[in-house]
């Protein structure tokens, strides 16, 4: 993976020394050195053709995000959905989906008390009598939501304690479920360690610089549009604004609040609609882009030319995926000649290695601009509030 700033920066010795201390001690960091062959073992064994997910935020997104990635190009045998909403259409329209006798389901929740889960949780044990033949559950140890696995004989996976939800689809949150339905979570992990590696050897500066950018530039760009030119990478998309926003969205110790707004777009489709605003609106966004290499696609632009488009014949013969990323290249040099700071993610392909280095390094990205805002990037206290309204009203209703 490949990554070029197109703007001034700079690297920070105290701050890539922090990132070395980090490291050493905090969990998301420490989980592409965890042995995989308790993962690999219980998948072997998963009979059922459907994987269902019965969690929310942290416990889905990222999980969605690698098989939405890589599912066009692996055709998995078997299907993975996710039932993270209490929105009653999309729920009954994805079990409808599927044969719920056939399926195993996975309930994950680090606090075991998310009410989302639990109320998909209690709406399907109604239907199913959830047992150890079709549920697993993850969740923080000790927790309310393994007392009731244990009780029904169910599979219980611990969440690594210092690793919060949003940086735990590298864990047994994500694992687990995806070897579950055949993606090869060792080259997942690899990708991620390639990327660590990479990084604490200072091969990867670009991290520093770019952490640098954001954080002492926040009160001028304080918005960053992920431009990604695939819509494989929708999903991916959705778990970098949350990893974004609920790291980033904080009150400092002198009691500035703080921020960096996250807007997740898709190329080119997007091209047609943010890309103006981007342009000529006010210059208070930076825009990182991501390009694939090589889509391993063969559809081409045939050689023809169709009556009163003649001069749109300068397009016939090329391939899509040059097509694409051409289009990449051109928003980009647009958005940078008007003075709108810009750097591009080049993956080398549609693969769980791209996937897992990308994943691996907005979770270092995102720790790094933490530090350089001075914020804590691991805690959401600022979601809890309205939990607690929530709870107080479900109390009273």
């Amino acid at each position: 993976m490949k990554n070029r700033l197109f703007f001034e920066h700079n690297f920070s010795d105290e701050l890539f020394n922090f990132a070395k201390q980090e490291a050493e001690h905090i969990g998301f960091w420490r989980l592409v050195d965890e042995n995989l062959s308790k993962y690999v073992s219980f998948a072997d064994e998963v009979s059922q053709k459907c994987i269902a997910i019965i969690g929310i935020g942290g416990s889905s997104l990222g999980v969605e995000a690698i098989y939405n990635f890589l599912r066009p190009k692996f055709e998995y045998e078997k299907s993975l959905i996710f039932l993270d909403t209490t929105d009653p259409i999309q729920l009954s329209t994805q079990l409808e989906k599927i044969d719920l006798s056939a399926t195993l389901f996975f309930v994950i929740s680090k606090s075991g008390t998310t009410i989302e889960s639990i109320a998909s949780l209690k709406y399907l044990d109604h239907i199913l009598q959830f047992s150890k033949n079709n549920l697993v559950v993850i969740t923080d140890q000790g927790s309310p939501l393994e007392k009731f696995g244990l009780e029904r004989g169910s599979s219980i996976f611990h969440i690594p304690e210092s690793v919060g939800g949003r940086y735990s689809v590298l864990s047994v949150v994500g694992l687990l479920p995806l070897a579950s339905i055949g993606v090869d979570i060792q080259e997942l992990i690899n990708g991620a360690k390639e990327i660590k590696s990479d990084f604490l050897r200072g091969d990867f500066p670009e991290v520093v610089s770019k952490a640098l950018f954001f954080g002492e530039n926040r009160n001028t760009y304080g918005m960053n549009a992920l431009f990604s030119y695939s819509s494989l990478l929708k999903s991916f998309n959705e778990w970098y604004v949350q990893l974004w926003g609920e790291s980033l969205g904080k009150v400092r110790k002198d009691g500035e609040a703080i921020g960096l707004t996250p807007i997740g777009l898709i190329g080119p489709k997007d091209q047609h609609s943010f890309l103006q605003l981007l342009m000529e609106g006010k210059k208070d966004k930076s825009v990182t882009f991501i390009k694939i290499k090589d889509m391993d696609s063969h559809l081409s632009i045939p050689v023809v030319s169709l009556s009163n488009l003649e001069n749109l014949d300068i397009i016939n013969g090329i391939s899509f995926e040059e097509l694409i990323n051409l289009q990449a290249s051109s928003t980009l040099e647009a958005l940078k000649n008007s003075g709108v700071p810009t750097d591009v993610l080049e993956l080398e392909d549609i693969s769980e290695r791209s996937i897992g280095k990308l994943i691996f390094y907005f979770e270092i990205l995102t720790t790094l601009t933490a530090e350089v805002m001075e914020i804590e990037p691991y805690r959401q206290d600022g979601v809890e509030l309205g939990k607690t309204i929530l709870k107080k009203k479900l109390a009273e209703t």
